[in-house]
Order: structure tokens, then sequence, then C-alpha cells
């Protein structure tokens, strides 16, 4: 077996224990969040608000709350293999959409003053939906300097998972 076999092997069988000695309202699909995702990390609570603009596979516009990068993915950047995928990915998911922005993150914005959030649509995770499908990588925590968050280990069984479209180099975290 490879090494990407031995990993997820070995991720799922920590998320499976890990599920065993959970609650009774555990997430039962693909993406899914549980119910105490409501409030994670700074302190900072949960917001709610409408999707108006997705800027890309990572970034979008909640009306009345702002600019929002999602916690822990990445996506190509505009002219890059797979952004135009990402982007309409990320579309399908919330644009015109309620949305709930979940906390997590080590800062509450990063350093182009955009909030950085969980985007939450209903049970559904945005940000590791995008990683299920391909169009994200898990990024931007406790593996390349910045610091852990709440969603990271499960971010990461699902990016080692994921099918490989060929826009990442090998070497990408």
């Amino acid at each position: 077996m490879n090494a990407r076999i031995l990993a997820v092997i070995a991720l799922g069988g920590v998320a499976l224990v890990a599920g065993c000695a959970g609650s009774e309202s555990a997430p039962t699909g693909p993406g899914s969040v549980g119910i105490s995702a409501g409030i994670e990390g700074t302190g900072t609570r949960a917001e709610s608000g409408l999707v108006s603009n997705v800027v890309d596979g990572d970034t979008v516009d909640v009306d009345g709350v702002g600019r929002t990068r999602v916690i822990g993915i990445d996506t190509p950047e505009r002219g890059a293999c797979g952004y135009e995928s990402a982007t309409q990915a990320m579309s399908v998911l919330v644009l015109d959409k309620d949305v709930t922005l979940v906390p997590g993150a080590t800062d509450d914005e990063d350093r182009y003053g955009r909030l950085l959030r969980y985007v939450d649509v209903g049970s559904v995770d945005a940000g590791l939906s995008l990683i299920e499908d391909g169009w994200a990588i898990a990024r931007y925590d406790s593996r390349d300097g910045y610091g852990a968050h709440p969603r990271q280990e499960q971010y990461v069984a699902a990016d080692l998972a994921a099918p490989d479209l060929g826009c990442y180099p090998d070497n990408e975290p």
C-alpha cells in the first residue's frame, strides 16, 4: 500500500474511534457538520447571512457580514488550473443561500481584512465539500505554520482521500 492510503486508513480509524465516543447528534454524511458547530475557536459567535457573491473557491461575500475567507482550505487562484471549477463548485453550494459563518481560526481576520470562518450551508460544510470533491486542498493549518483549527483532522483526512484532479503539485500541503 502507498503512504497516502495508509494515512487515510489510520485517520479513518481515529475518526471512527472518536465518533463512537461522541454525541447522539453526530454528522452522518459527507460534508456534514454537527449541531455543536455553532461556536468554535476564538470565542467569537457564529453569524449568518446570505452569500451575495462568490469571489473564488475559498472566498465569499456575505450580506451584512463582509468578505469571508474559508478556514483550512486553499483553492486555485485566478488563471490557474481548477480556478473556474472550484469557483463554480463553491457557487453551487452557497451563492444566494443563507449560510452560517463559524469561527475556528487562531486569528479572526487574515492579512487582507477578510473574516476567517467555516462556511456552513444547512448541515453541509462548504470547505469540506470542496476538499472531498478535489477542488480544494487542506491548508493553512498547523502543518504549515498556522494554528490548528477544530476541523483540521477531518479536512486532512478528506484531502488524502480526495480525487487527484491534477491541479496541485504533489508537494503541496
